[in-house]
């Protein structure tokens, strides 16, 4: 065996075994199956755009329709449920007249809500159809009362009497 005179070792001649994960065939299958997976995540996510822009948004008096009958329809218009009922009729009511009126009522309380459309809404009759709601929801909400069925009722057909009334006049 022969010495290397630089490092004074024994020259090794034996074979020599390169693992396949750093072969260039392997590196370049793998730059091509990242590409692809690239080419396929970014179609996928055009498209995915593009039927969210197509998708029909509801006008803001049809989504709070459509959201009090989902109410109805799953049985939450009960004395049973009467805070479910009352926590989901607040955010209906504070959704609609944010999106209708672009009122900023999505974070406060009902109390705040009342104060708010009283300062900036002429309507007094909703004013005080959504003060009706609040005083009732919040004994229902807050002291565990169990409310009348009439009275849950009545809160319902007021907040569809609401939207009712505040839909935009046709011409």
């Amino acid at each position: 065996m022969k010495i290397n005179e630089k490092t004074g070792l024994y020259e090794n001649y034996g074979l020599w075994h390169v693992p396949f994960w750093q072969t260039k065939k392997f590196l370049i299958a793998v730059e091509i199956c990242a590409c692809v997976v690239l080419v396929i995540a970014v179609v996928l996510l055009v498209r995915m755009y593009v039927r969210y822009k197509k998708r029909k948004k509801l006008s803001a008096w049809d989504q709070a329709l459509y959201d009090l009958n989902v109410l109805k329809t799953d049985q939450k218009i009960r004395v049973a449920c009467g805070k479910e009922f009352y926590s989901a009729l607040g955010g209906i009511v504070k959704t609609y007249l944010s999106e209708r009126f672009a009122y900023d009522v999505l974070g406060k309380t009902d109390a705040e809500v009342v104060n708010y459309l009283q300062n900036n809404h002429a309507d007094q009759i909703i004013i005080d159809d959504i003060k009706a709601i609040a005083q009732g929801s919040e004994i229902i909400k807050f002291a565990n009362a169990q409310a009348a069925q009439e009275q849950i009722n009545r809160d319902y057909e007021r907040v569809i009497a609401i939207i009712n009334r505040t839909l935009p006049k046709q011409q």
